[in-house]
């Protein structure tokens, strides 16, 4: 099974890695593939401060766990998702978040769910 993971997974994970979120995100490779786009790299990155802050981990720490989630996550370049789907998926969430967009692409592309925290995103698909 092909599961898109977002970016507030990952951030999570990234805060409490022992919590259920985390145990999955790191344990479950061999039941589920989990796939990304490069976007979530970037995002996550722009929150670097917040995430030492509230994970009460040093920057060498957050980066030894990033470099782990980044081995269980296949990541896609956007490039790669077909202007069809990139269409669909704005279309679908230009008055629920937008800057999902690359995540609801990718899963139309691959034909998979998304696993998301985000309330707003669920409620609004």
């Amino acid at each position: 099974m092909i599961v898109i993971v977002d970016t507030n997974i990952v951030f999570s994970t990234l805060l409490n890695p022992n919590s259920l979120i985390g145990e999955l995100l790191m344990n479950v490779q061999d039941e589920i593939t989990f796939v990304a786009p490069e976007f979530l790299i970037d995002e996550i990155e722009k929150y670097n401060e917040k995430i030492e802050k509230h994970s009460k981990l040093n920057q060498h720490s957050i980066n030894l766990l990033k470099s782990s989630i980044w081995k269980v996550i296949n990541f896609m370049s956007e490039e790669n998702i077909f202007e069809e789907n990139w269409k669909k998926a704005f279309e679908l969430l230009k008055n629920i978040d937008p800057k999902d967009t690359p995540f609801l692409a990718l899963a139309l592309q691959l034909n998979s769910k998304i696993w998301t925290g985000d309330k707003k995103l669920i409620s609004g698909l």
